[in-house]
């Protein structure tokens, strides 16, 4: 970084700790596409370097009183950048594990494959679905699929003995799976998500 580009990231970032709104414009101005660019890069998806781009600013703007003048403002940045790509990244992939484990699981009871697949169909079926659950219930198979927890620790978690969580585990599958199997048109999805990387 140049001294001077130092200097006017400073003289910025010092206008916006006063809350200074023009200011805090100039730097996203001169920095959103370098982070946008940086977010895709690693998430692919538009929609979700938008995001991070989004959060990254304004957490600038709620922490505008305790920014620095004496480090990089870029630095502090792109670590901002960083930390959200990488919650977001931790979060897909405990997503699709959790949803590979239940195509898995649907499949070897169905044995259906279909050539035409529509994932965002099958997740909005599947949440919808999740949310059906009694709130114990889906809190408990939540912690177990999305959030990898083991039985005895979801079981300690809640303050629950572990057979009672393994029982509303075994409920809620063959819920899900029941009602999965309903839906032809969502049938098609499982075949995929066992290949999704």
């Amino acid at each position: 970084m140049h001294a001077e580009e130092k200097i006017t990231d400073d003289a910025l970032v010092n206008q916006v700790r006063n809350g200074n709104l023009q200011a805090f414009h100039l730097l996203y101005d001169k920095y959103s596409l370098r982070v946008y660019h940086f977010s895709k890069k690693y998430l692919q998806e538009k929609q979700d370097a938008e995001d991070v781009l989004n959060e990254v600013f304004l957490k600038i703007w709620e922490n505008r009183e305790t920014l620095k003048t004496d480090t990089s403002f870029q630095s502090y940045l792109f670590t901002i950048a960083y930390n959200n790509i990488r919650k977001r990244y931790l979060k897909k992939c405990r997503e699709q594990r959790y949803l590979r484990e239940f195509a898995t699981e649907y499949l070897a009871v169905t044995a259906k494959n279909e050539e035409e697949l529509d994932y965002k169909r099958f997740m909005q079926k599947f949440r919808k679905l999740a949310d059906e659950l009694p709130e114990r219930r889906r809190e408990i198979f939540l912690l177990r699929y999305q959030h990898e927890l083991k039985n005895g620790e979801i079981a300690r978690r809640l303050s629950l003995s572990e057979q009672f969580v393994k029982n509303q585990l075994s409920i809620a599958r063959k819920f899900l799976l029941s009602a999965m199997s309903s839906d032809r048109e969502i049938t098609e999805f499982y075949f995929f998500f066992l290949f999704y990387q």
